[in-house]
């Protein structure tokens, strides 16, 4: 189950370098498996309850199921010497499409609920994450992505959420490296609130023309407006150019610097 999972993760993502140079918050598909870090490498697990169901076919061999649906629940608990804690993860119809079975460059699709839970040592929390629609899908000699969803996190009482709705295109310089250098285009939204931000912040962004090449940005504009927890709108504008990055906030002069 964990396999196509971990694709969906890498498939999804391969425009994180880009995006988040460009000033994108892009949420991960974490996926609740341990990395080398106790308790968890010697926890008890209990899956038992999780079904993965739907066309499961990958004739292009790219790790992406056709269409496939993945629901329940596994449960964890540990205790020794760090204390005695307990969790969970879940899957309530999160589904996973490969939007073309014949081409292992054609991208996904993933909709659905995933929810982990924890509790030890103090500390109690519940993250619950709504996929409304995370899609990469090839189009001729472009991708258009589709971000949409939400989380819900509830820790030791307080409850923080983040919705976010971000599209747009990539554009590879080269089609036969399309994870390499290339131009991004999108728009976007983003808001949350927390225990200290009952009422919230809000972000709107886009992107035009923004080239990504070699671990930098060499052209291309980016725009962020919103307005903070105690109601105070700002716009900042990001330029960039072969030679530097001129950032401009609100209405004063740009301040510009070596892009490097």
């Amino acid at each position: 189950m964990a396999a196509p999972l971990s694709t969906a993760n890498e498939q999804l993502y391969k425009l994180s370098e880009p995006l988040t140079l460009a000033g994108m918050p892009i949420p991960v598909l974490f996926l609740p498996f341990s990395s080398g870090a106790a308790p968890l490498d010697v926890a008890s697990w209990d899956c038992d309850s999780v079904t993965v169901t739907g066309a499961l076919t990958d004739a292009d061999g790219d790790g992406i199921p056709v269409n496939a649906s993945y629901n329940g629940r596994c449960t964890w608990s540990y205790s020794g010497g760090e204390g005695s804690f307990s969790g969970y993860w879940q899957y309530n119809d999160l589904n996973v499409q490969d939007p073309n079975d014949a081409d292992p460059e054609a991208g996904i699709k993933v909709s659905g609920e995933v929810e982990w839970g924890f509790s030890g040592g103090g500390d109690s929390l519940t993250w619950t994450w709504t996929l409304t629609r995370h899609d990469l899908v090839k189009q001729g000699s472009q991708y258009d992505f589709d971000y949409e969803g939400s989380w819900q996190v509830d820790y030791n009482g307080d409850t923080y959420t983040f919705s976010y709705n971000l599209s747009g295109t990539w554009t590879p310089d080269d089609a036969q490296n399309p994870w390499g250098d290339g131009t991004l285009n999108a728009i976007g939204s983003f808001s949350g609130t927390d225990a200290s931000c009952a009422s919230g912040w809000d972000l709107e962004v886009s992107l035009s023309g923004v080239h990504y090449t070699g671990g930098l940005i060499d052209s291309g504009t980016a725009s962020f407006s919103g307005t903070d927890c105690d109601g105070t709108s700002t716009s900042v504008t990001i330029t960039w150019s072969a030679a530097q990055v001129c950032i401009t906030v609100d209405s004063q002069d740009p301040v510009c610097v070596p892009n490097s």
